[in-house]
């Protein structure tokens, strides 16, 4: 397993060439259009080059983007050892690694969970630290036991939040705090 930083730019190299997604490669896609990653995700191997963000705004929509790549990826997997190391423990946003964990350890699992990035803006950027707004778009889902058997649905929502990101001593972004800004 790759250092975190290795693993943020697989990341986005993974949904970049999935997605061809704004900031990543430089405005190669619609900014409004929502963007989910693969139910079958490829692995990029040691020859793949992964685009490197110019500007820290893009950085900053990188790690944003790369954050609910993972979420999608945990919720699917179970398996929540990257999506750790992209928040602070201190965030709400931290929340679904603790709801992932506890799926895990009851034998439930939700593979068509889907949270889709319909929206990035890089505003307050100062420094260190940033405010990001970013709408989402997630598909409603099933929760199911280990024998298969659906014992839940998620419904299908929209957010529009702030998340309030920083940099790490390692010089990741990563998100320290979340706003919802319709409640």
């Amino acid at each position: 397993m790759g250092a975190p930083t290795e693993t943020l730019r697989r990341l986005c190299l993974v949904v970049g060439m999935g997605l061809g997604l704004v900031g990543i490669v430089g405005g190669c896609s619609e900014p409004d259009q929502p963007s989910t990653l693969p139910s079958d995700t490829p692995t990029p191997t040691s020859s793949s080059a992964s685009p490197t963000p110019a500007t820290p705004e893009q950085e900053i929509e990188a790690a944003v983007r790369a954050y609910y790549a993972e979420l999608q990826r945990a919720a699917r997997t179970n398996d929540t050892s990257e999506l750790r190391g992209l928040t602070t423990r201190q965030c709400p946003c931290f929340r679904p690694v603790q709801v992932i964990e506890g799926n895990r350890k009851k034998g439930r699992t939700t593979p068509d969970a889907t949270f889709g990035v319909t929206r990035v803006r890089v505003h307050n950027l100062e420094g260190r630290s940033a405010i990001v707004e970013v709408a989402t778009s997630d598909a409603a889902y099933d929760v199911m036991d280990s024998s298969g058997t659906v014992i839940g649905r998620v419904s299908a929502r929209n957010h529009l939040l702030d998340l309030t990101v920083v940099r790490d001593d390692d010089g990741r972004w990563i998100i320290g705090n979340v706003f919802d800004l319709e409640t």
